[in-house]
């Protein structure tokens, strides 16, 4: 993790096993969104890969390692990570730069923009490995994509390009692989320089949009933006 407020970079960091996904990775990632959420400073957080992949999801060998004591599996609070991204009052993004799929994908479509490179390709990944989701990914593929759109990813998940998941409107844009860091971050920057209140009250607005009826939320909505002008 890096904060450097109003913004801070959440990073996958195992290049050694491309970014793959233990237990403690998922303990530690709601750890670190849990103590983001809380920062009242911050407007942006974004996730991201180190080096070429972003996430292909868990790292089945060592979740499955010891036999004899069953599988490796994190605490179910632990996936509430997902909830985090979709709910905390900062606008999250998923840079994503290479490989997404299984738990990285889930991650991903929490988040509230997806960016990716060129080269990245997404896969929902848990029916080939015999699996039902995890981190929310119907409910998050359903409210971004409509929910038969979900439905076939989820039964019938294809590998998409990055072109593919902007097609669909998963991906809001695609930049090329050797400008992706740079535009990215010129991104977050130009987000980061807008303000605070200006961010996190957008982001509270679009949340309030996902669980009240039109009147409620128009209401709600006037008194926020005429508090900017008195404020």
């Amino acid at each position: 993790m890096r904060v450097g407020a109003p913004v801070a970079w959440v990073r996958f960091h195992r290049p050694d096993a491309h970014n793959t996904v233990t237990t403690t990775m998922m303990i530690e990632m709601h750890a670190v969104l849990t103590e983001l959420a809380r920062d009242d400073t911050l407007s942006v957080v974004v996730l991201t890969g180190a080096g070429r992949v972003f996430c292909p999801g868990a790292d089945l060998t060592a979740v499955l390692a010891d036999r004899d004591r069953g599988p490796d599996l994190p605490p179910v609070a632990a996936y509430q990570s997902a909830t985090l991204l979709h709910e905390m009052p900062q606008l999250t993004i998923a840079a994503v730069n290479g490989g997404c799929a299984g738990a990285g994908f889930a991650w991903a479509a929490a988040c509230d923009l997806r960016v990716a490179a060129a080269r990245a390709r997404f896969s929902v990944a848990f029916p080939q490995l015999g699996l039902t989701s995890e981190l929310g990914l119907p409910w998050t593929l359903s409210r971004a994509l409509g929910g038969a759109a979900a439905r076939d990813l989820c039964f019938l998940p294809a590998k998409l390009t990055a072109d593919d998941a902007r097609r669909i409107g998963l991906v809001a844009r695609v930049f090329p692989d050797d400008r992706f860091e740079a535009l990215v971050a010129a991104m977050v920057t130009e987000l980061g320089s807008r303000p605070l209140s200006s961010v996190r009250g957008t982001k509270a607005n679009l949340l309030l949009a996902e669980r009240s009826g039109l009147a409620e939320f128009v209401d709600a909505e006037a008194r926020r933006h005429q508090s900017f002008f008195t404020g």
